[in-house]
């Protein structure tokens, strides 16, 4: 079966995570990928791992990591009732939960660097050296998210942090072949300040290229390369967020907030701000700003 883009049904949501358990079938996980980041934890083994050309015989209490857009499966001997005999635990998130500390160049780059396909260890087995706290991170974020009490969200989001944070360490001791050189992030401070400084007006890419002396396509593709994500779509980052701030003012009606941010066009407006954060501008501001009471918005 051709491998599969799998989109997870909570995408475009406000906190787009999940943990799910997958036991007694000979599949598990059929080949698919998709954008987020993925853990797997094997709770019953032997299972069987493949992540794009690697195959893995996978024991009880191996942890693995999944990159974005990386095709990965996973199955199980059959047991004398035709059942499978592996169970697996999955983690899967969206890369923007981690936006908030990677707002540094030098943590995107480090992020960025783990789409190599030989960054780090895919595998981590209970005798790895970052195996004990990769699975307590693990136990305490299934906990969260299976009690979903008060603000588990922000118990979830800690346990993420530890764990990429481990990540990010093990590849700066050992960096690897091909990761993009932190001169590149540097070289294209310029054109992150240059987004910053006029993003509330058109911004064409050719402007945006010429402030690093690059040609548009080799800007975009080193852009890409060193911080993980398209121009474009860094700089629409850079509205919605600029867009959180002017939303809470009292005093602001949202089609100001629109056009202050860069959004000419209100409907386009709701549809980013509700990829990005799961709600319209106007839901955002009543859950944030409560007792503000919008005025009817003009039709555009």
């Amino acid at each position: 079966m051709e491998p599969m883009r799998k989109n997870e049904h909570f995408e475009g949501t406000r906190f787009p995570f999940k943990m799910t358990i997958q036991n007694k079938a000979p599949t598990l996980v059929h080949a698919h990928w998709h954008e987020h980041l993925e853990f797997i934890r094997v709770l019953q083994g032997p299972v069987t791992v493949r992540i794009d050309g690697e195959t893995f015989l996978a024991r009880t209490g191996d942890i693995f990591y999944i990159h974005s857009n990386r095709i990965h499966s996973v199955t199980a001997d059959v047991d004398e009732s035709g059942s499978g005999a592996g169970a697996i635990q999955g983690m899967v998130f969206d890369k923007s939960l981690l936006y908030i500390p990677a707002d540094r160049l030098d943590i995107r780059r480090a992020l960025a660097a783990l789409d190599g396909t030989n960054a780090i260890d895919r595998a981590f087995g209970p005798d790895h050296q970052v195996w004990p706290e990769l699975n307590d991170a693990m136990n305490k974020a299934y906990d969260e998210w299976m009690q979903a009490g008060p603000a588990y969200e922000f118990g979830i989001l800690s346990c993420l942090f530890r764990m990429m944070t481990l990540l990010l360490r093990l590849y700066g001791q050992e960096p690897p072949n091909g990761v993009p050189d932190a001169d590149d992030s540097r070289r294209l401070k310029p054109a992150i300040d240059y987004m910053e400084k006029h993003f509330a007006r058109k911004v064409y890419i050719e402007a945006v290229s010429r402030s690093v002396n690059m040609s548009p396509y080799h800007f975009s593709r080193l852009f890409k390369r060193t911080f993980g994500l398209p121009p474009v779509r860094y700089l629409t980052r850079i509205r919605v967020e600029q867009a959180k701030r002017l939303l809470i003012r009292r005093d602001m009606p949202i089609t100001e907030v629109a056009e202050r941010c860069g959004f000419c066009n209100l409907n386009y407006f709701d549809k980013v701000f509700k990829e990005q954060c799961g709600f319209t501008p106007l839901e955002y501001r009543k859950r944030f700003v409560p007792g503000r009471e919008e005025a009817r918005r003009p039709t555009i």
